[in-house]
């Protein structure tokens, strides 16, 4: 006999094209579902925990507006321009309870030389900041002098490490490791740069902030202290303002995003026994109507063993190029709309490291092709003991 066994799992692969493509859909479904679901899950993970490192204050103050009614101040970067008025941060510094509070600074402009749309400019204060300066020193570790600035991880960067706002260059000095929201397109700078910046954006006829009034107020609480009351004297001695807990900052978007990984991960399971069941199906179904082929190659001299591998690289043939189309296409795919994923979801979402991408990505391999040989293994060790009589005689 010269037909190989690869030949005949080929040939029987082409033989039956509709069944056969429609099985490598199906398993290219369920492995773009698993490695996204994967990845999905993952870069929640990632993103939740480096902006809660980098945001660890307890308590934020904002002028009053739906932006931080949205918690999106904190986690999609969307900066309100109003500002507070520069008595709140000594007021808050004085209050008993609070043990650090750190003013910040936005502002936008209206173009860069870096990038095609406006750019979020975020300052603060090197003496008692305790949020940015962590994250900055993780890439930066030098002082800052004044013109230097941080850029995200997003910005675009010109050659000679320079960018222009309002037709004064800054020296961009670092850049900073991704969060997973709009903040990965901000610039940031101390407070000694900010007044340049505000200067230089004056002189063109833009006045985004006053000078020493901070768009927000960051503190931390000593141990024990009642947020409750501290909110209350904040609130009776200024009005249009927000006092926001990091509770409440953090415990909606977290909901929203366990619900989420629920739903991505109940959509892959569902997939996964899917294509376990169909496989299983079509191929009890194909070997029912093959019965007569398979008692020819025993009578022929084909092994027993060599009918059930038979059964199996066919099994193989279609899970494994199902896995491969899948996994290409899951990876490509999340990796390519991470941004409008970050935009529409309005959750930290930060791709992890090559490492994990990689064992993702062996895993969104492995997983579908195991199910397909384990689904059909039950029907090869059936094929395996096929009676030749038997077989021919109900065909006849």
């Amino acid at each position: 006999m010269k037909y190989t066994t690869l030949k005949i799992i080929y040939t029987n692969f082409w033989s039956h094209p509709v069944r056969s493509l429609g099985l490598v859909i199906l398993t290219a479904i369920a492995s773009a579902t698993l490695l996204s679901s994967i990845l999905f899950s993952k870069s929640l993970d990632t993103g939740f925990e480096q902006l809660s490192s980098r945001m660890g204050a307890d308590v934020l103050i904002v002028p009053y507006g739906g932006e931080a009614q949205n918690q999106s101040i904190l986690l999609q970067g969307d900066l309100s321009h109003r500002s507070l008025p520069r008595e709140v941060l000594e007021f808050t510094r004085k209050l008993p309870g609070v043990s650090v509070a750190s003013p910040q600074f936005f502002f936008t402009t209206l173009s860069a030389s870096c990038c095609d749309k406006k750019v979020n400019i975020i300052g603060f204060d090197p003496k008692t900041d305790f949020t940015i300066k962590p994250w900055i020193r993780k890439t930066y570790k030098n002082d800052f002098k004044p013109g230097s600035v941080i850029a995200g991880s997003d910005i675009q960067i010109e050659k000679g490490g320079k960018i222009k706002f309002f037709d004064k260059e800054f020296i961009v000095v670092g850049t900073l490791e991704p969060l997973g929201n709009k903040l990965d397109q901000a610039i940031f700078a101390d407070i000694e740069t900010i007044e340049l910046l505000r200067k230089a954006a004056a002189q063109k006829g833009y006045n985004f902030i006053s000078e020493g009034e901070p768009s927000a107020i960051l503190a931390n609480l000593e141990k024990g202290a009642d947020f409750e009351q501290i909110s209350q004297k904040i609130h009776e001695q200024f009005d249009d303002l927000q006092v926001i807990s990091r509770r409440n900052m953090f415990d909606s978007v977290i909901a929203t995003a366990k619900s989420f990984k629920i739903a991505v991960w109940t959509v892959a399971g569902l997939f996964l026994f899917i294509v376990i069941a169909v496989i299983y199906i079509a191929f009890s179904v194909s070997t029912n109507e093959r019965k007569r082929e398979f008692a020819t190659l025993l009578i022929i001299g084909a092994t027993r063993k060599k009918l059930a591998n038979i059964v199996l690289g066919e099994s193989f043939l279609v899970s494994a190029s199902g896995a491969i189309a899948g996994t290409l296409f899951g990876a490509v795919g999340i990796i390519s709309f991470r941004f409008l994923i970050q935009e529409k979801l309005l959750i930290p979402f930060t791709l992890p490291n090559v490492s994990t991408i990689f064992l993702t990505i062996v895993g969104a391999l492995l997983i579908p092709a195991i199910s397909g040989i384990g689904a059909s293994y039950h029907i090869a060790k059936k094929v395996g003991k096929i009676d030749v009589y038997t077989a021919l005689k109900e065909d006849a």
